[in-house]
Order: structure tokens, then C-alpha cells, then sequence
């Protein structure tokens, strides 16, 4: 009889840090910041926690990963259009990433995001407004203006709670006595709709470019 072949036990395939950090930016979204640890991203990668120490030392090299991760796609140089609409398209795209991977909103309140790829949306932004004319210093001030705005959009209205949102703001104005709160009270649904949604940010954006297009004239 010929030799039986010995079995082999099957070795998982070897994960790249690109994996390993798309992963802990599917966890993050959905679950949110503080239940993303090395645990509960080996446990989803299926490998042993230390063995996530072989790709990052410490969770915040895997935070400044996954943001390389949600923005591996950047914003190009030379948008359509006059700088006005270059710049909003632009904080428009930063809005999409923000709605996208609400995950990056929360790691930026805890630490900088300076990586490159993060930069390339401050490159854009400043190419668009020196080209523009603005001088380098008020171009820094002005996309500073624009990214916050951006960002604090996103953090305190997001984009998958504004039903909820709305309909909280709704039941607490209602109940409101209206000779101590008359124009919140003849206002409900005008207040309540401005909790968030796309008319909301495209309105503060458009007010922010006017204000940037009076100091450039």
C-alpha cells in the first residue's frame, strides 16, 4: 500500500496592516470608538491579540492607519469651476468622508490627525485659495474656518441621527411655555429641521464662503 500523505493543518493567510486597519474602521463605524480594542479586532480578524502588536504598537499607530484607510481615496487638485465652488465641492467631499466613517469624527476629537493622506484635503483647500488670491495667511485662517466648520457639522449633527435628532428637538421645544420662549415655541419645525441634513450644512457653508468672498473683494 503506498504511503498515506501526511495532513497538514491549514495556517491562516498572513494579514497586511491595510487589513488589519480597514477592519478596525468597519468596528469603529458601527460600533463606535470605545469598544474598538486589539481584543475585539483579533477576535474579528480571528488571530490572537498580540498578534495585532506585530503590525502596530500601540492603538494610536492603528488610529493614524485607519485614517489612512478612510482617506485613501483624496480630493484632487484642480476642481471644476471658480474657487468658490472648488472650495465647497471640497467641504462637501470631507462632509461625504465624515458621513461615511463616522468613526474618523470620533478620533479626531482624541488626538491631531496629521498624517499625509489626512494633509492632502489641507493641500487642496489651500491650493484652491491662493489661487484665489487670498494671501498664505488668510488662506491657512480661511481653510481652517472651512475644516471646522466641516467637522463640527459632522460631530454634532450626524448625518444617521438627524431623525432622531429632529424628533428630540421637536418634543422638547413643544413643551416649551411660550411666554418664556416665544420664538422658539412659534418656530418648532423651523428649529427642529435645522438640527441637521444637507439644506442645514450647504446653508452655513454658503454663508462662510460669503463672508470669504467679501474679504477677497
Amino acid at each position: 500500500m503506498p504511503a498515506s500523505t501526511p495532513t497538514t493543518t491549514a495556517r491562516p493567510a498572513k494579514l497586511t496592516r491595510e487589513q488589519v486597519a480597514a477592519t478596525a474602521l468597519e468596528l469603529l463605524d458601527r460600533d463606535g470608538f470605545d469598544a474598538l480594542s486589539m481584543r475585539r479586532l483579533a477576535e474579528a480578524l480571528g488571530v490572537g491579540t498580540m498578534t495585532l502588536y506585530g503590525y502596530f504598537a500601540n492603538k494610536r499607530e492603528l488610529l493614524d492607519a485607519v485614517m489612512d484607510s478612510a482617506l485613501a481615496d483624496p480630493p484632487p487638485l484642480g476642481l471644476d469651476g471658480d474657487w468658490r465652488l472648488q472650495l465647497s465641492t471640497l467641504a462637501l467631499r470631507a462632509r461625504e468622508s465624515l458621513v461615511a466613517h463616522p468613526g474618523l469624527v470620533q478620533i479626531r476629537v482624541r488626538q491631531p490627525v496629521l498624517r499625509p493622506e489626512a494633509l492632502r484635503f489641507a493641500e487642496s483647500g489651500l491650493d484652491i485659495l491662493q489661487r484665489a488670491g487670498f494671501e498664505a495667511q488668510e488662506a491657512a485662517y480661511a481653510f481652517r474656518l472651512v475644516f471646522t466648520y466641516s467637522f463640527g457639522f459632522a460631530a454634532f449633527s450626524p448625518a444617521h441621527t438627524v431623525d432622531q435628532d429632529r424628533s428630540a428637538a421637536r418634543s422638547a421645544l413643544v413643551s416649551l411655555p411660550a411666554d418664556e420662549y416665544p420664538r422658539l415655541t412659534a418656530a418648532v419645525d423651523e428649529a427642529a429641521g435645522a438640527m441637521g441634513g444637507e439644506e442645514a450644512f450647504q446653508y452655513g457653508l454658503e454663508r462662510i464662503l460669503d463672508g470669504l468672498e467679501a474679504r477677497l473683494a
